[in-house]
C-alpha cells in the first residue's frame, strides 16, 4: 500500500506529518510525503492508493474533484482543525456544512478529526456516513504528550517565548493587496466582519509591536524570543526590536521545541496556547490589547491561557512566573476546554489515523496519470499550470520546484529535504526502542519513469 501525505507548511506540519509516516511505515505502508505546492503534478505520479490532504477548502475543490475522479481514495486530516471560532466560516457548523453542500462529501472517503466539536458537528449534519468519521486528535500534538516529549529539544533555557499570530496584516505569501480578506470571504466569512475585524487586527498587532518592546525595556535582564507565525514577515518584527539586545527575532524550528525550552509563553488569541498548556508552560494572554472583535474572533487561546490585564500584571506574573506555573490548573484546563478541540493528550493520535488509514481495502489500480501531471491534474487548466506540468512531466518536479524557488523565496520555507525527514524519523524511531534503520527517507521518484520528484518517501527498508 502506498499513501500520500500533502504537508502544508513544513515548519508547522512536518514533525506531524513525518510520525504519521513512520507508524504507517511500522505498519508496512509506502509512505509519499507531497509539498502542498506540488500536489497537483506529484500525485499523479507516485502510484498511490490514498491521499490525506490538509483541508476541504474553496481553493482546492477542483483539484479533490480532478483526484477523486480518477479513483483515488481521498481523506483530509485538516492541519488547522482545532482552534475554531463560534461562528463565520471556521466555526464547527459552517465547515460541517460546507463540506456537505460543497461536493466534497460525495468524492471523500473519510475525515479525521482534532477533536469531538467538530467530529460532532459533522455527525448532527450528516456531513458523511458516521463510519467515515473518525475522532482522532491530530499527529502534530504527539510530540507534546508524555511519551514522546523526550523527542523534542529539551534543554531548558528559560527565555519569554512571544509567539506572534498577525499572519492576516502581516502575511509572508500573499503579495496580492486584499489577498487574505479574499480569502476569509471565500472561506465563508462576512465581507463586512472581515472588514472590521481586520482594521481592529491592524490597530491591535500595532499595540502588540510596543508592549513587547516596553517588556524588554522593563526586563532588560529577561531574554525574549520573539517567534512570527509561520506565515507571517519576519521584517516588522526585526525592525521593531533592533535596538532591544534581549529581543531575538526567530522563527526557525518547532514551535514545540521552543515551548517546551520557554519559561513562559506570551501571546495574544494564538493557538499556540494550547500547546502550551499541553507542554505544561504557562501561557499568558495579553488580555488587555484585545478589542470586542479580535475577542470574539477566536475564543479558545484565552480560555486556556492565564489572562493577563494590564502591563504591570504582566510584569509581576513574570517576575513570579515559577509561582503563577504551579498554580496553573493544568489538567483542569484540559478536560474543561482543550479536549473537545484537541482531543486525548496521549501521544497516539498518528496511531489512530494509520490504524484507519491501512484498513482500506480498495480493488482500484494505484493511481498515475502522465496526462493529470501535464494538466496540473484540473479539468481545465490554466496556460501556466500546463507549463508548469509539462516541465515536471518532462524534467522531474524535484528539479522544477528547485527552479521555481529561485524566483519565488517564499516557496523555499514550502521544499522537504531529505535529511530533514530521514533525521527526524530516526530520532522517532529510536525513543520507540526500534532500529532506526528499519527506516528510509529519500526523495521520491515517478512510478513510471523514475524521474525525482519534489515529494518525499519514508519507506520500511527492505
Amino acid at each position: 500500500m502506498r499513501i500520500g501525505l500533502v504537508v502544508d507548511h513544513p515548519k508547522r506540519d512536518l514533525p506531524g506529518a513525518v510520525m504519521l509516516g513512520y507508524q504507517l511505515a511500522r505498519r508496512g505502508v509506502s509512505v509519499a510525503l507531497v509539498p502542498m505546492y506540488e500536489q497537483a503534478v506529484d500525485v499523479p505520479r507516485l502510484g498511490l492508493d490514498a491521499l490525506v490532504v490538509n483541508y476541504a477548502r474553496p481553493v482546492n475543490l477542483d483539484l479533490m474533484r480532478s483526484f477523486a475522479k480518477a479513483g483515488l481514495a481521498l481523506y483530509v486530516l485538516d492541519t488547522e482543525g482545532g482552534v475554531l471560532a463560534e461562528k463565520g466560516g471556521n466555526s464547527p457548523t459552517s465547515m460541517a456544512a460546507y463540506v456537505k453542500d460543497s461536493g466534497y462529501a460525495d468524492m471523500l472517503a473519510g475525515y479525521f478529526f482534532w477533536g469531538s466539536r467538530l467530529y460532532e458537528a459533522f455527525l448532527t449534519a450528516g456531513t458523511l456516513r458516521p463510519e467515515q468519521l473518525h475522532l482522532t486528535g491530530c499527529p502534530r500534538f504527539d510530540f507534546a504528550a508524555p511519551p514522546w516529549r523526550a523527542v523534542l529539544d529539551g534543554e531548558p533555557r528559560g527565555y519569554l517565548l512571544v509567539n506572534a499570530n498577525f499572519p492576516l496584516v502581516n502575511s509572508r505569501f500573499t503579495g496580492k493587496p486584499g489577498g487574505e480578506r479574499e480569502a476569509m470571504v471565500r472561506a465563508g466569512w462576512d465581507g463586512a466582519y472581515v472588514d472590521r475585524f481586520m482594521t481592529d487586527l491592524k490597530q491591535v498587532f500595532a499595540d502588540y509591536l510596543v508592549e513587547i518592546g516596553r517588556l524588554a525595556s522593563a526586563r532588560p535582564k529577561r531574554n525574549i524570543l520573539v517567534r512570527p507565525h509561520p506565515f507571517e514577515s519576519e521584517d516588522v518584527y526585526r525592525n521593531a526590536f533592533s535596538h532591544h539586545a534581549n529581543i531575538l527575532v526567530d522563527g526557525t524550528g518547532s514551535v514545540l521545541d521552543r515551548i517546551r525550552n520557554a519559561a513562559a509563553v506570551i501571546h495574544l488569541n494564538c493557538g499556540t496556547a494550547v500547546d502550551s498548556v499541553l507542554l505544561g508552560k504557562l501561557p499568558l494572554q495579553l488580555d488587555y490589547l484585545n478589542t470586542p472583535t479580535t475577542a470574539s474572533h477566536a475564543v479558545l487561546p484565552p480560555r486556556v491561557s492565564r489572562r493577563v490585564a494590564s502591563f504591570d500584571e504582566l510584569l509581576d506574573a513574570i517576575d513570579h512566573i515559577e509561582q503563577e506555573t504551579e498554580t496553573f490548573d493544568f489538567a483542569r484546563v484540559h478536560a474543561a476546554d482543550i479536549e473537545a478541540f484537541f482531543h486525548l493528550n496521549d501521544g497516539k493520535a498518528a496511531e489512530r489515523v494509520a490504524d484507519v488509514l491501512t484498513s482500506i481495502a480498495s480493488s482500484r489500480p494505484p493511481y498515475v496519470s502522465l496526462l493529470a501531471t501535464v494538466k496540473g491534474t484540473r479539468a481545465k487548466p490554466s496556460l501556466g499550470q500546463i507549463v508548469k506540468g509539462a516541465a515536471s512531466a518532462a524534467l522531474g518536479s524535484a528539479v522544477t520546484e528547485r527552479l521555481r524557488s529561485q524566483f519565488n523565496p517564499a516557496r523555499r520555507d514550502k521544499r522537504i529535504a531529505p535529511p530533514s525527514v530521514q533525521t527526524l524519523i530516526q530520532r522517532i524511531a529510536a525513543h520507540d526502542q526500534a532500529s532506526p534503520s528499519q527506516f528510509t527517507a529519500r526523495r521520491a521518484h515517478c512510478a513510471t519513469t523514475g524521474l525525482p520528484l519534489a515529494s518525499i518517501a519514508i519507506e520500511p527498508a527492505r
